[in-house]
Formats: structure tokens, sequence, C-alpha cells
């Protein structure tokens, strides 16, 4: 997977044009990429210009697709495109964020069933919707999910003000130190994303 990317990154240097290189990320996976890639790359390819752009799941999908950028490192849905080159990185479980005086916040795995009843918290944008979506219908679940927001904040404040219980990529947690919030792996059945690099089979004009 590594080389098929670096050999893509050493044809754009070769070929000249404006010998840069373009890499769409979803914001959850940043913690797998910095610092660590810029410095390879800069290391591999110190005349090569690389540029990131935050996006999310569905729209950094569509701009693999329209050639706006060269890779892209997301979640693998349904949803994609069947022309998208997909390279698996790792797996993703969904957790939950709890307030610390939840009752449920004392246990390291949560059966997602405890969760019924309860006001839930989720993205708006992505693929997590989706994901919780057909994991309600394949088991019969009953999810209230009251509140759908756009940045990672908000859902972390509706649940330190006791409003709901967000339901996430364990990802987005791993720089969480905020002491009135747990984090519980949502279990019985255990759901994950998978997290791939991604190329669009159009390349970008250079």
């Amino acid at each position: 997977m590594a080389q098929t990317a670096f050999q893509d990154m050493q044809q754009i240097v070769e070929a000249g044009g404006d010998g840069t290189v373009r890499i769409g990320l979803v914001p959850s996976v940043s913690s797998l990429l910095f610092p660590l890639l810029p410095k390879m790359l800069a290391q591999a390819f110190p005349r090569l210009r690389v540029e990131f752009h935050d996006r999310t799941n569905d729209a950094m999908v569509g701009d693999l697709q329209s050639g706006q950028i060269d890779f892209g490192v997301g979640a693998i849905d349904s949803s994609l495109p069947a022309d998208l080159q997909l390279f698996p990185l790792r797996e993703d479980p969904l957790v939950a964020v709890l307030h610390r005086d939840d009752p449920l916040a004392g246990q390291p795995h949560l059966p997602w069933k405890l969760l019924a009843g309860r006001d839930i918290a989720v993205f708006s944008k992505g693929n997590v919707q989706r994901l919780v979506g057909a994991l309600v219908e394949s088991q019969r679940l009953t999810l209230n999910t009251r509140y759908q927001v756009d940045y990672i904040e908000t859902l972390y404040g509706l649940v330190r003000s006791q409003l709901a219980v967000a339901i996430l990529p364990q990802l987005y947690t791993t720089h969480l130190e905020d002491p009135t919030l747990r984090v519980a792996q949502l279990q019985q059945p255990a759901l994950t994303r998978t997290v791939a690099l991604m190329r669009g089979r159009r390349r970008c004009r250079r």
C-alpha cells in the first residue's frame, strides 16, 4: 500500500508541473498521520509540496472523484463508489463517551442495549450515522438519536452537560484528556469502521 502511494508521488515529482500532491483526510485520522507523515514525505521527496485538506468523508470522496485531491484517508462504507482504489489501514471501533457521573460510565465495555431510552448525540455528517442506523435496524435496537452536530467540541459539550451520550469513532478520542468524560467500548455487537488510504482513478491535472 505505502509503496504504491510513494510510486505515485515519485511520478508527480518526475513529471514536473507544480510538484504538488494533495491529500484529503477526515479529522479523526489526524492522530494516525501527524507528525510522522509530513516528516517522512519531506525526507523521501524534498522537492514535493504536500497539501492536506480536511473534509468530511463524503466530501473527501467527492474531491477524489473530481480530481481535486490525489489521495484520501477516510472510512470505507457501502456508499463509496466502485471506481476508488482502497488500501485498508486499520479498524476503528465505535465508542460511547459518557459523563463521569453517568451510571454506565464505570464499565469499560458497554452493550448497545443499555443505551435504549438514552438521548444519543452523533455527527450530522459522515458515515457514523449510516453505520449506527444499519446496526439499529439489523439488531432491532431502540436508540433516540436526539442530537446531530457538526463539531467534536459540541458533541463533548452535550456530554459534559449530561444531555446525551455521544457515539463516535475511537480515533476521535485519541487525545481526549477531559476528567469529566469517560470512554467505553460499544459491544454486543462490536461495530467498527475501516480506515483506508483511497485513490481516485482520475488523476489531478498538474
